[in-house]
């Protein structure tokens, strides 16, 4: 039965739009091809069927979705024959590396009638300067949020008996490493993306549908503060020494804390993501060497109290988003964009 693995290459963050999408795949891929086009135009749709068609042969697939839209996608992998189709347009653009060998432009916005769009030209501009406007708000309490947070954490680990956690730490460590296999180096590579997003229908986690296909998961639970960043960081240094391949999933907020790691070669996957307690997994504790009586829970509401308002700007944002693919809608020709559809289907299964 085909496996189906669902991921964001992007994310809403305190650092603004945060975009992992040339992880989606890499250079050593068999195709790649790069849709563009205009809001509204099929991309979405177009790589959604291929997905489907090719699940049905038996094939497993990656759905990249986008954190703008939940249910939009922003790409997709055939995983066995290592092919790839992803939205190259604004704000993750992406071009041919190496257009006519592995990598194919298609232009959808060939499928467009500009005299029929002119007539909604106002009601586009209005709503774009609009959509900025919403991400900007939403962006500047993402940034707040994280400040509070840097602060729960400076406040937490005094908290924290580190004598005994880094123990703890050396423990996971061997355990983790003990089954290590001989491998070719140059099959090294990280690949990083998120397995969550902060999106217009809030906190969207895809999580499960890659732990579901993992049989070794480490559950690492820890309140904030205790130390679960710097362990993750430690056990990635260490696949690096050893040379493994890996999935690096990072915090859909604060892009620059790991929140989980896939090593594949080991069959191992470390992870503080909630959803890591309901599969079969190794608990890790952090929290035994931690004092909860310092925490400051209005810190905690303040945190909160920002997501929340920021995902009620990417709501506002949404919107806008919707009124553009409303106006671009009645100037697409769909049965050419169908017809590229099938175009580029034949070709995957001739692979």
């Amino acid at each position: 039965m085909a496996k189906i693995r669902r991921m964001f290459p992007g994310g809403n963050t305190a650092e603004g739009f945060y975009s992992f999408h040339d992880n989606i795949i890499d250079s050593n891929r068999n195709m790649l091809y790069v849709l563009k086009g205009m809001p509204g135009g099929g991309k979405s749709s177009l790589m959604k069927y291929i997905g489907e068609r090719m699940t049905k042969e038996g094939y497993d697939i990656e759905y990249h979705h986008c954190p703008s839209d939940p249910e939009s996608i922003d790409g997709i992998v055939i995983v066995p024959l290592n092919i790839a189709i992803v939205d190259g347009t604004f704000p993750h653009v992406i071009d041919p590396t190496y257009p006519g060998l592995i990598d194919k432009l298609v232009d959808l916005g060939k499928f467009i009638d500009e005299e029929v769009l002119i007539e909604y030209k106002d009601e586009i501009m209005k709503a774009k300067a609009n959509n900025k406007s919403a991400y900007r708000k939403a962006f500047t309490y993402f940034r707040a949020a994280k400040t509070v947070y840097e602060e729960i954490v400076e406040h937490n680990k005094a908290a924290v008996d580190f004598k005994h956690l880094n123990k703890l730490t050396k423990r996971l460590m061997d355990d983790i490493f003990s089954k290590d296999t001989d491998k070719d180096i140059t099959s090294f590579y990280k690949r990083h993306l998120f397995s969550s997003a902060n999106t217009p229908d809030g906190f969207v986690d895809y999580t499960p549908t890659i732990l579901e296909h993992i049989s070794n998961i480490y559950y690492i639970e820890g309140e904030i503060g205790t130390g679960k960043s710097t362990l993750m960081n430690r056990i990635i240094e260490e696949a690096t020494i050893r040379d493994y391949y890996m999935e690096i999933y990072h915090n859909s907020t604060i892009p620059d804390k790991i929140e989980s790691i896939f090593i594949p070669d080991l069959e191992v996957l470390i992870t503080s993501n909630r959803h890591g307690v309901e599969f079969s997994h190794k608990k890790i504790d952090l929290n035994q060497y931690f004092d909860e009586s310092v925490k400051d829970e209005e810190d905690y509401r303040i945190y909160n109290l920002l997501i929340e308002n920021a995902i009620k700007k990417l709501s506002s944002a949404r919107k806008n988003h919707d009124i553009l693919e409303k106006c671009y809608r009645p100037a697409i020709d769909y049965d050419g964009v169908d017809m590229v559809t099938e175009e580029i289907l034949e070709e995957i299964l001739a692979h």
